[in-house]
């Protein structure tokens, strides 16, 4: 028999149209038997990622409403479909970039899944497989960082900057790590070299005087309007700029005549482009989570909200008021 029928009414946030943070809504929903191709998971607990409000505010085109917001979450498969292979009921799993994630109960093919290492609880899959993935490729991938690198990691109390931080350093890097406000300086500094408020110095002074003057071999930043023309000047010649994410909004382009005056390569990378093939996905999504269980990343940093509560996850998101990584609870 087909365990957990569609029977009883599951959670589920979706919005009607584009806006602001208060046309998440929260509603029940019957999630029926999967067809072909298909698995039904049963949601422990679920990534908010800030690519989740680009599709709430529009900037991220949507084909049809009602839309269910959300592209990360871990669980349990509860029944499976047809032509399934490698899952099966009860198999523990996390995906990456599937749209739908924001509900308790959900239908979703195989691709893009992950099974979890025993070891790994469902809310630190939750956590860390989206962004672990993102400071994955930035690391191993867009600038291979060495022992004797030297880098800067913007908001580095975020999810992706965090990781991206702790991964570095583990890597044996020097790291230089911003935070939006002071508040955030006791969170990050056990795990940078160096910590900077934005909101009480000028970065690029301080990295120029951590630096010598050298300046950073690469700078992660996934801030951008805010901090991506200032971080220019402190990149080494020859160096990388990585700019990942806009939570402040997209900054202008370096003009051609510096990037190529100082030998400096920018990057704005779509994650999509390092996980080709689901055997790519696969792999790096072990390496994540390799580093965890070794402890890179140190006591994971989580903030929760019930999956009702969205909209204010979102609203706090974008008002860079969380720290580490943001979860909604079924």
């Amino acid at each position: 028999m087909e365990p957990y029928l569609s029977t009883v009414p599951t959670g589920v946030v979706y919005m009607q149209a584009p806006g602001p943070p208060s046309v998440l809504v929260y509603g029940q929903e019957k999630v029926g038997v999967p067809g072909p191709g298909q698995v039904r998971v049963r949601q422990a607990a679920i990534g908010v990622n800030f690519v989740d409000t680009y599709f709430r505010n529009g900037s991220f085109a949507v084909n049809s409403f009602p839309f269910v917001p959300g592209v990360e979450a871990a669980g349990t498969i509860e029944a499976v479909g047809s032509d399934i292979t490698g899952f099966r009921v009860g198999d523990r799993v996390a995906y990456h970039f599937v749209v739908g994630a924001y509900a308790e109960v959900r239908l979703m093919p195989t691709n893009g899944l992950v099974h979890l290492p025993d070891e790994i609880t469902l809310a630190e899959a939750a956590a860390v497989t989206t962004k672990g993935l993102m400071a994955w490729a930035l690391l191993r991938r867009i600038y291979l960082v060495q022992a004797d690198s030297v880098v800067l990691v913007h908001a580095a109390g975020g999810g992706v900057g965090s990781l991206t931080a702790r991964w570095a350093r583990a890597l044996g890097a020097t790291v230089i790590g911003t935070v939006g406000t002071t508040a955030k300086l006791a969170v990050v500094q056990p795990y940078l070299d160096y910590a900077i408020a934005t909101d009480e110095e000028d970065f690029a002074a301080r990295v120029l005087e951590i630096t010598n003057g050298q300046g950073v071999d690469v700078v992660y930043d996934g801030v951008g309007q805010a901090t991506f023309a200032a971080s220019v000047p402190v990149v080494k010649p020859g160096g990388t700029l990585v700019l990942y994410g806009s939570s402040s909004g997209r900054p202008q382009p370096v003009a051609p005549a510096v990037l190529a005056q100082r030998q400096l390569t920018v990057v704005s990378p779509v994650l999509g482009t390092y996980l080709p093939t689901q055997a790519t996905l696969a792999q790096a999504a072990a390496e994540v989570y390799a580093a965890l269980q070794q402890g890179w990343f140190g006591e994971l940093t989580t903030q929760t909200y019930p999956l009702a509560e969205a909209a204010q996850a979102h609203a706090d998101l974008e008002a860079r008021r969380t720290t580490g990584s943001v979860l909604l609870l079924p």
